[in-house]
């Protein structure tokens, strides 16, 4: 039995998971990888070459989108955070409900029986992919769009697949 390095079971796992995923709903079999699922293992693979399991980039850096230079006022409140402020403040505002005013640069409906936006206000440091909050609800909202959202922040969420969130905003609702 071959002992599989830690980045490589990641990478495996990752892998298996796609297919599992891939495969729900379907009763058929596959007989053999598709090339789109091959071709994601290698592309996983080559993106972390080299790289220790701890040193592969976490937070919502899986799904950042850039930078968008901007600047939108910060919402109005005793729980009102900036998105940068937010990173700096996770493990201290866990499990809290806090307000951020942002610009919607993403729109990703129905994931995980959720949506998932993604706001930027000008703070926080592209560099450290601290720029780009993502909040997850059941609201529909364009991109471009300005926002309040009020939620209540997870630091550290793990939702498999290698998808962690250094912060999150949970169960959020827009507010204007």
């Amino acid at each position: 039995m071959k002992i599989l390095a830690p980045r490589q079971t990641a990478i495996a796992a990752v892998a298996l998971a796609s297919l599992l995923l891939a495969g729900c709903g379907d009763s058929q079999q596959q007989t053999e990888t598709p090339a789109s699922e091959a071709s994601f293992s290698s592309a996983m693979q080559d993106a972390h070459s080299g790289m220790m399991l701890d040193e592969i980039p976490l937070g919502s850096a899986k799904a950042v989108t850039p930078f968008v230079d901007l600047e939108v006022e910060k919402a109005t409140g005793e729980n009102s955070y900036q998105v940068g402020e937010v990173f700096a403040r996770g493990a201290e505002l866990d499990g809290k409900t806090i307000r951020v005013r942002g610009q919607v640069v993403k729109f990703s409906p129905a994931i995980m029986n959720r949506n998932f936006i993604h706001l930027q206000d000008g703070s926080g440091d592209p560099a450290e992919t601290t720029h780009n909050l993502v909040a997850t609800s059941d609201a529909t909202v364009e991109p471009g769009n300005i926002i309040t959202i009020e939620g209540v922040l997870a630091a550290n969420k793990d939702f498999g697949s290698g998808y962690v969130y250094r912060v999150i905003l949970e169960e959020s609702r827009v507010i204007e």
